[in-house]
Parts: structure tokens; sequence; C-alpha cells
């Protein structure tokens, strides 16, 4: 007789595959990105492709899981640097965390950078969640005189990004925490009081 979760009903084999499923997920994307084959990741998994079909449906649906956990984890980092006393350290934490976000998860970082509209209402509804909790860290930085008043909120999100490209250039070797020196560097460049104007707009955010 199968070995049932009496709350659910689901076989504990069921429960494991599913798990193993979403693990072997998100270490495919971290490493090779979102153009990841439903049988490399069923085998990385230890089960069959067609168990993969059977609990997700399809590769893409499996892939929006395991993106969504990924923003969730983001929310709750953002929520809790809200909640930091100083709002610059609050903001640093979390712009710190997000460019490690990136680095770690080659497959995050692509669709954080894709243009188009995000591919499920769901995704969109974490977009604008993560959008809004930038929007406040930046806001208490401002009303605390910590961040120089033409920084607006898109240009600190995209500050995460430049962690991305921070590794080697011109036979320097920047080393494993070379790009959190340049994340710093950029987020003590906006910092109040400011001395050189930004050229340019500000970053516009495409509607959704």
């Amino acid at each position: 007789m199968p070995d049932l979760d009496p709350a659910s009903g689901v076989r504990a084999d069921a429960r494991h595959n599913r798990r193993q499923l979403i693990i072997a997920t998100r270490e495919a994307i971290a490493a090779r990105g979102l153009d990841v084959s439903a049988l490399d990741i069923a085998t990385a998994a230890g089960v069959g492709v067609g168990t993969l079909y059977r609990r997700f449906g399809t590769k893409e649906a499996l892939l929006d899981y395991a993106v969504l956990g990924l923003y969730d984890e983001l929310c709750d980092t953002a929520r809790a640097c809200l909640e930091r006393p100083d709002p610059w350290d609050g903001m640093v934490e979390f712009v710190l965390e997000l460019a490690g976000a990136h680095r770690d998860s080659r497959g995050l970082a692509e669709i954080t950078a894709a243009c188009e509209r995000p591919p499920t209402p769901e995704l969109a509804q974490r977009t604008l969640a993560l959008q809004e909790a930038v929007t406040q860290l930046t806001d208490r930085a401002h009303a605390a005189g910590a961040l120089r008043d033409d920084v607006t909120w898109p240009d600190v999100l995209l500050c995460s990004r430049a962690a991305l490209d921070t590794d080697h250039c011109l036979g320097v070797d920047a080393g494993p925490d070379g790009w959190r020196r340049v994340v710093m560097v950029l987020l003590d460049g906006m910092r109040a009081p400011a001395r050189t104007p930004l050229p340019g707009p500000p970053p516009q955010v495409r509607p959704a």
C-alpha cells in the first residue's frame, strides 16, 4: 500500500519526486540559465521525464515555479530590509542581496533582464511587489538625507546588475569578493551630497 500523506492524500514518493524536480530545476537554471532541457532536469532529479510532466504538466510550468520561488525569497528579503532602523543600511543590504542573487543564478539574471512583459500573471505580480519595495527603500533613504536627490529607484535596481561582469579585465582578477567592492563603489556614488550632476534622464519603467 502506498505511503500517503494523511493531510493531503499525496503519496510520499510523489512528494519526494516533486521536491527533487524543484531542487534540480533551481540548480540547472542557476548554472545554465533558462535554456535547459526537460531531460537534463529529470536526470538531475533522478526521475524520468514522464514524472516531470505528470507533476508539472510542462517544462515551462516547472521553470516558472522555480523562478517564482526565487522572486518570493527576494520579496522576503526586501521586507526585512525595510525593517532595518537605518534606511541607508536597509537599501544597501537589499542591493547586495539582489546582486548576489543575480550572480548565483544565471536564470534569474536572464529573467530580470527581460524587457518584454513577464510571462505569467504571478511573475508580473511579484515584479511589481519588488519594484514597490525598492521604491520604499529608496524613499526612506531620500527622506533620511542619505541618498542623493537625483537617484531614482530604477537607478538603484540597475546598480544590482553591475555585479554580473566584474571578474576579470585586462589581466586583473577581481577575486571572489570583487563584485561586492564594485557594487559598494556604485552605492557610495549614490550617497548624498551629490558632487556631479547625473547625465541624461533617469531609467524608464516599462509598463506591465
